[in-house]
C-alpha cells in the first residue's frame, strides 16, 4: 500500500493554505501527498481533498468492414 496518494481539492475555489509555507496555497490541480502527515490525513478524511477522477477512455476505433 502507498503512502503517497494524488488529491485535488474537492472545491477548486477553496484557499487552503499549505502547511509550513507562509503565503503558499494547496494547487487546484492534481498533486500528491503523505496519506501519514497529520494535516493532509485531516482534509482527505473531512473531504477537502478527494481523488481526481477518472481520466474519460480515448473513444475505441471502428473497424470498417467491406460487404
Amino acid at each position: 500500500m502507498s503512502l503517497i496518494k494524488t488529491v485535488i481539492l474537492a472545491d477548486p475555489e477553496a484557499r487552503v493554505p499549505w502547511p509550513g509555507v507562509p503565503g503558499r496555497l494547496l494547487p487546484a490541480e492534481p498533486f500528491d501527498v503523505s496519506i501519514v502527515d497529520a494535516f493532509f490525513s485531516a482534509l482527505i478524511a473531512d473531504k477537502t481533498l478527494i481523488e481526481p477522477p477518472a481520466e474519460p477512455a480515448p473513444p475505441a476505433k471502428e473497424t470498417k468492414t467491406k460487404a
